[in-house]
C-alpha cells in the first residue's frame, strides 16, 4: 500500500473537528477518487497528507498517515514532496504574478530529468506551452489547474492529490483533465482525486470514497457509484 490514513482525526484551533476517524488507502498505480459535499472535510484530508495543517493552527489528535509503510503524520509539506507525495491544492495553486515558465520553474531544486517531463508535460497540456510567456494570473480556470498539475508533475511524484478537481471549471474542460488523470496514472504515479460530485471520475477511478461530514460513508469499486449522484448534491450518492 502506498498511502494509508487509519482512523484520522484533525482539530482545529477552535476547536471544531475537521474530519473525525478518516480511513482510506491509495495503492501503486491507483486512481482513487474522494467524493464530498462542501464542507465535508476532503480539503482537510489534503492538507493532513501534504503536511500544510501545522500552517493553519491545525493538528492530527488521533489515528496514522503512512507513505510507503512510513510515519508521515505531522511531517512538515518541503519532507513529505521529498517523499514523492504533490499535492495541487484547492485554491492558490499558481503564481500569478510569474509567466507559466517561471511557475513550472518554482520548484526550487529540479529532478535531474527535468527536460524530459517538461516535455511531457507539454505533451499533455500544449497550451502551456503555446502560453509559457504569459502570466498565470491571466490564464482560465482550466488553464491554471493544467499549470498546477504540470507543475506538480514536475516533482517526479510518486502519488499525487488534486484537490477539487473540477471545481468551477466548465463542464468542457473536465473530461480532458480526467484523461490527463489517466495518462498519469498509466505513467506509473498514483493519484487521489478530490472532488465535490463528478460521474466522470468513475471512468478513471480504480477505487472511490465518498466523505461526509467528516467521515468516510461509502467505499467500493466505481461501478457501485454509478447511478447513486444527485446533480448538485453529493451526499445524495450515499443514501
Amino acid at each position: 500500500m502506498l498511502l494509508q490514513l487509519d482512523e484520522v482525526r484533525v482539530r482545529y484551533p477552535n476547536g471544531a473537528l475537521g474530519v473525525l476517524d478518516v480511513s482510506l488507502s491509495v495503492d501503486e498505480g491507483q486512481v482513487v477518487a474522494l467524493f464530498g459535499p462542501n464542507g465535508a472535510g476532503k480539503s482537510t484530508v489534503t492538507r493532513a497528507i501534504g503536511g500544510f495543517l501545522k500552517g493553519e493552527g491545525a493538528r492530527i489528535i488521533n489515528g496514522a498517515i503512512t507513505f510507503e509503510g512510513r510515519t508521515i503524520q505531522g511531517m512538515e509539506p518541503h519532507r513529505a514532496s521529498a517523499l514523492g507525495i504533490a499535492i495541487v491544492p484547492e485554491r492558490n495553486k499558481v503564481f500569478s504574478n510569474l509567466t507559466v515558465t517561471q511557475n513550472l520553474n518554482a520548484l526550487g531544486v529540479l529532478p535531474p530529468n527535468y527536460k524530459e517531463i517538461l516535455a511531457w508535460v507539454y505533451e499533455l497540456f500544449p497550451v502551456l506551452q503555446t502560453r509559457r510567456h504569459q502570466l498565470a494570473g491571466r490564464l482560465s480556470g482550466g488553464e491554471r489547474q493544467m499549470l498546477a498539475i504540470g507543475r506538480a508533475l514536475l516533482l517526479n511524484p510518486k502519488l499525487m492529490v488534486v484537490d477539487e478537481m473540477t471545481l468551477g471549471l466548465h463542464h468542457s474542460l473536465q473530461p480532458a483533465l480526467y484523461d490527463v488523470v489517466r495518462k498519469i496514472s498509466a505513467g506509473g504515479t498514483s493519484v487521489l482525486v478530490v472532488d465535490e460530485s463528478n460521474g466522470l471520475a468513475l471512468e478513471v477511478a480504480d477505487y472511490c470514497f465518498a466523505l461526509s461530514e467528516g467521515r468516510i460513508v461509502d467505499s467500493g469499486l466505481p461501478d457501485q457509484f454509478r447511478g447513486k449522484f444527485a446533480a448538485t448534491d453529493a451526499l445524495g450518492m450515499v443514501k
